[in-house]
Formats: C-alpha cells, sequence, structure tokens
C-alpha cells in the first residue's frame, strides 16, 4: 500500500540544507524528515526524564541494564 502525500512550504535554504542532510545520510527527504521528527520526539522525551527522579522500581530497572552493560563491557 502506497503511502498518501502532501506538499509542505519550506524556504529554499531549508529545503537545501534538508536535502544536504539526506544526501549525506544516504536516504530519502521523507527519510531523514522521518528522523528528525522521532530525534526530536526522543530529545522531548528525555528533556522530561531528566526532570523527574525515578521511583524505586525505576531505579531498579536502571540498575539491571547498567549490571548488563558493564558485564558487556567487561566490567
Amino acid at each position: 500500500m502506497q503511502k498518501s502525500t502532501t506538499t509542505v512550504r519550506l524556504s529554499k535554504d531549508t529545503r537545501d540544507d534538508l536535502r544536504h542532510l539526506a544526501h549525506s545520510d544516504g536516504v530519502t527527504l521523507d527519510e531523514e524528515v522521518t528522523r528528525l521528527v522521532r530525534a526530536e520526539r526522543q530529545r522531548r522525551i528525555g528533556q522530561v526524564l531528566g526532570t523527574t527522579r525515578p521511583d524505586t522500581e525505576e531505579r531498579t530497572w536502571i540498575e539491571m541494564g547498567a549490571d548488563v552493560i558493564r558485564q558487556d563491557a567487561g566490567g
């Protein structure tokens, strides 16, 4: 099934910057925009998480993940 499309108005400079990013990443303009949107969502989630203190259960999960990373790193 083909995705529907739409037109977005950008300044020429923004379009060229986006095209350059997409070219250097080896992806289409659509894929580059998708990646940029995902990165912005992740940044916002990180920003929210950075302002809250994890509860006991969350700290347990964080420590378990840290243990796995230490084991994989040989530490």
